[in-house]
């Protein structure tokens, strides 16, 4: 097949040409959690600001070493550090098998939950999962029926703990606990029904004239209904049924179609209102619309870049001016102090400066992909006697045998365990790492042009999962690709193999004109970067058009 960038079909010896690229020797998931180049290559005011909570790891309450082990883990702190091993231990003493006990009370349990279901959840999720579930349960029992979260004796809506509510409940729910979707459906309507008609929030909107409008509680809001559209988007594609005769069952065999009220065209549009405030009113000046701390609403502002994928909010590099503001703020012994004091503050500091967020969500998409995400790309076998549930969904028992076997069925029109194939393709990867995958790479290159957009899927998350930079020019072309999910597994591929968490698009739901943009801009980073025994190739390959979908049978 003819690419748009022509490599010869061969390993690169990536320590031989001094690249700074990492073989994956484990899941894509471990990769991204693992504690090698992200910790060497940190950012010397997260590492100053890491050896201060050290200091203070063991002196706090339980919601406050929850933070410091959230902060440890975002910034690649390995899981066998002593002090890191000992504020896990602390945290879980709360979590009894008859539900979560917390240390505080009144609202603040709340948080302290929500904290430590994230540090959780960061950690290996299926030795957590069960934890999780009675965090998640805990929190579920605490929303009020117009779907906030709020201190004890108030029922109105708290957008702070609210806000925290949510990051831990999408935490624990990707980490594999249970959160019913009506959770998230009342969530949306809540902040929805507290924000300002200028899109901005407030701390209490029953309270407006005490509380006024804020940068930090406008993130609050934007970062909560950005989540809980993802987690209500899989029920408006009606993504949870594999096939029209099946209806995937969550492991506790109840069905998992749900019937979303919120409207998606109001969600849409109050997220859109919300970054247009926080846009034309962004600032780091300490006090005033920025809130009560400036670290607080920048943590909440690099949510929303992360989530929302967006460089710039309105015209504002958020990063680029939080991080000045970090730095230019951090005292001698490693920390920030704001309203609310020094450990959230240096916390807040570290999450935002590591781009936490941004970490969550790779590592969720990535998890999805080895999790199952690929399959059903041919409709349901009719051998149904290898059906079995894994992970809440309805699969195939991975094939055994050779990966050449499994490959033949996946390219077999005709064949009808396409499923088990796939499913025995990734067990393999998952096991054995790239060198699984590697000698296959023409026949997964010529898959990207398969009619089928489910073996297209197949094809990219296999040449990203080889670790080897011939394989760029081939997923560069799939951000073409007419079909959003294949662009969007090219687009995380890349991301991966360059080690740009942030990317260079395109968005999610993007247009052709979009897709075609972040392609140009692949190929330019990749033509910068490429070893030297490709310098000779032709350069007016470069500019070739790829073979479209579909032509290569």
């Amino acid at each position: 097949m003819a690419e748009t960038l022509k490599v010869p079909d061969r390993k690169l010896s990536i320590a031989r040409w001094g690249m700074r690229f990492f073989i994956l020797s484990m899941t894509a998931i471990a990769a991204l959690s693992s504690p090698s180049f992200a910790f060497a290559q940190q950012d010397p005011a997260v590492s100053r600001g890491i050896s201060y909570l050290r200091g203070k790891a063991g002196n706090g309450q339980t919601g406050e070493t929850a933070l410091i082990a959230l902060a440890m883990l975002k910034a690649d702190v390995p899981v066998t550090d002593p002090t890191l091993t000992a504020c896990i231990t602390k945290i879980r003493l709360r979590i009894l098998s008859g539900g979560y006990s917390p240390e505080r009370q009144g609202g603040a349990d709340i948080y302290e939950a929500a904290v430590v279901a994230m540090a959780l959840a960061n950690l290996d999720a299926e030795s957590r999962r069960a934890e999780l579930g009675i965090i998640a349960r805990f929190l579920v029992g605490r929303q009020n029926g117009n779907g906030s979260w709020d201190y004890t004796g108030r029922d109105k809506g708290d957008t702070s703990i609210s806000q925290y509510a949510v990051l831990g409940l999408w935490e624990a729910e990707n980490a594999g606990a249970d959160v019913p979707p009506e959770v998230w459906d009342r969530a949306a309507g809540f902040f929805m029904s507290v924000q300002a008609d200028g899109g901005s929030w407030n701390y209490h909107r029953d309270e407006g004239a005490v509380y006024p409008e804020t940068l930090s509680m406008t993130a609050a809001g934007v970062g909560s209904l950005l989540i809980c559209q993802r987690q209500l988007t899989r029920f408006r594609r009606g993504a949870d049924s594999a096939s029209s005769l099946l209806t995937p069952m969550s492991v506790d065999n109840q069905r998992t179609k749900y019937d979303v009220q919120t409207s998606f065209a109001r969600l849409d549009s109050s997220v859109k209102r919300g970054l247009a405030w926080l846009g034309s009113n962004f600032t780091t000046k300490s006090g005033g619309i920025i809130g009560q701390s400036a670290y607080y609403c920048l943590y909440g502002i690099e949510r929303i870049g992360a989530l929302a994928e967006k460089d710039t909010i309105g015209r504002v590099d958020w990063f680029e001016q939080g991080r000045s503001f970090i730095h230019n703020g951090q005292r001698g012994d490693g920390s920030w102090d704001s309203q609310h004091g020094d450990v959230p503050n240096t916390v807040w500091c570290c999450l935002f400066l590591t781009k936490s967020t941004a970490k969550t969500v790779r590592k969720m998409a990535l998890k999805q992909l080895g999790a199952g995400t690929l399959l059903g790309g041919r409709g349901l076998p009719k051998d149904l006697s290898n059906l079995t549930v894994a992970g809440g969904r309805v699969v195939n028992r991975p094939m055994n045998g050779a990966v050449e076997g499994m490959l033949t069925v996946l390219e077999d029109p005709r064949a009808e365990n396409a499923d088990g194939a796939l499913a025995g393709l990734v067990t393999r990867y998952r096991t054995e790492g790239p060198k699984t995958l590697r000698p296959h790479k023409d026949r997964f290159r010529k898959l990207l042009t398969d009619r089928d957009p489910g073996l297209r899927k197949v094809a990219a998350w296999s040449l990203s999962r080889t670790g080897d930079l011939d394989v760029v020019p081939a997923l560069i072309d799939a951000l073409t690709d007419p079909d959003e999910s294949v662009v969007s597994i090219a687009r995380e591929g890349l991301q991966l193999l360059s080690r740009k968490v942030e990317g260079l698009g395109p968005p999610s739901q993007s247009t052709p004109e979009q897709r075609k943009e972040a392609a140009a801009k692949w190929r330019s980073w990749y033509l910068g970067i490429r070893p030297l025994d490709l310098e000779g190739q032709d350069e007016d390959d470069a500019a070739a058009p790829a073979v479209k979908p579909g032509a290569g049978r």
